[in-house]
């Protein structure tokens, strides 16, 4: 009875999803609101349409395998029978041997799509800048960065659980903590990984931007430029750290590409989240995010029989953790929707801040360049926006800020 609940628990995550992904598509036929009408011409709409259309096939053929190999995993007891073929070792190489065997399931089941999309769909729209071998070693990059977080998150739990008990939901909260601090830090030293920084070259854009800092009094210990090109033609930006320790990365297909005023309208945005600490101001939800999943894995970790349902011996920290983010999908939901409220709050101020400098105009520019060379969709369902945008959609941004424009003006 219990292996049914956590497998019916399962699909009604799946199907739930999968019903906000047909809401999505299905609203890609209203008319487009009347500030964004202009970001793609009526040719581009339509590679745009077909560019989602050949995305959202592969996304569900994707789910449905992913989906289906679940299913046969918690069916068979297919975690318990890895377990028990490694028990003859130390715990923390069976955990490890365990965590490698299903990470390379996961990454057998995903690279022919992350294949397909990076050089069919994505060549097909020119999208991809990425080679063979770059793609290749990011798939191996990926399987080991991915089982080393993943067990070094096991371990942690496994051992204050064990030395703690119930008070571990505490410990392991102040220690995730700590490690997302000590990552915002470090942010860009774990990105060369993959990518190049470079320090952003001296020269009249280096000087206004720094000028920008300089107003504010707000130390930006870094500017740099990343190698997004050698992957895709889409750019980005983004603002990490903390304190005076705030370091600004722009990428190379934004500084090379879009005009001085752009860019400094983009570095304004991500120049305010510094300002505004929003990364300090988001802790105290995510205390209380970690908190709630900790005390969630203290409950799932004192229900034997959840075990035995799946053919496990006693109690399992691994499924333990698996089973919590399947029984608490919908507070997890709700969370979300919480989180990414906030975090869109923070959008606005950021454009707003942009916009009181005078970059309301440049904004827009950069915005709307910004979604259409990268296929974006400008007008999603309002559930999906609710659901899982982290920031406002490009409409609500550019109503937002010709307001904010229009105030300083009058």
């Amino acid at each position: 009875m219990l292996k049914l609940l956590i497998i019916l628990l399962y699909l009604s995550d799946k199907a739930f999803e999968a019903v906000v992904d047909y809401l999505d598509h299905s609203y890609l036929k209203r008319e487009l609101p009347e500030n964004v009408k202009d970001v793609y011409d009526e040719e581009e709409y339509r590679k745009f349409l077909a560019y989602r259309k050949e995305g959202g096939r592969l996304d569900m053929i994707s789910d449905i395998i992913s989906i289906t190999v679940t299913l046969i995993l918690l069916a068979l007891n297919v975690h318990a029978f890895f377990f028990r073929a490694f028990s003859a070792m130390n715990i923390y190489v069976q955990y490890l041997m365990v965590i490698l065997v299903f990470s390379l399931i996961n990454t057998v089941i995903e690279l022919p799509f992350d294949y397909y999309d990076t050089f069919v769909i994505e060549e097909k729209y020119g999208l991809n800048k990425a080679t063979k071998k770059t793609f290749w070693l990011d798939a191996v990059k990926n399987l080991i960065i991915g089982s080393v977080i993943s067990y070094a998150l096991i371990v942690l739990i496994m051992v204050l659980f064990e030395r703690f008990g119930n008070m571990a939901i505490l410990w392991c909260t102040i220690a995730m903590l700590v490690i997302m601090l000590v990552i915002m830090l470090i942010i860009v030293p774990l990105m060369r990984i993959y990518n190049r920084f470079d320090p952003l070259e001296d020269g009249e854009l280096k000087d206004k931007l720094m000028e920008l800092c300089d107003k504010y009094k707000i130390h930006v210990r870094k500017i740099v430029v990343r190698d997004a090109s050698r992957r895709t033609t889409k750019a980005n930006a983004f603002c990490t750290g903390i304190g005076n320790r705030n370091t600004i990365s722009l990428d190379d297909n934004l500084v090379n590409a879009y005009s001085p005023d752009e860019i400094v309208a983009v570095f304004a945005h991500e120049f305010a989240h510094a300002r505004y600490r929003h990364m300090i101001k988001g802790l105290p939800f995510s205390v209380c995010n970690l908190l709630l999943v900790f005390a969630s894995l203290a409950i799932v970790l004192n229900i034997p029989g959840l075990y035995a349902a799946f053919g496990f011996d006693g109690m399992n920290y691994y499924f333990a953790q698996m089973l919590t983010g399947i029984i608490i999908w919908p507070i997890s939901t709700v969370i979300g929707i919480i989180g990414n409220f906030l975090s869109r709050k923070h959008e606005y101020q950021a454009d707003a801040f942009a916009a009181s400098e005078g970059y309301a105009e440049p904004l827009i520019s950069a915005l709307k360049r910004l979604n259409r060379e990268a296929l974006s969709g400008i007008n999603p369902h309002p559930a999906t926006v609710v659901l899982n945008y982290s920031h406002p959609t490009l409409s609500q941004r550019i109503d937002a800020i010709e307001k904010i424009s229009d105030a300083y003006r009058g």
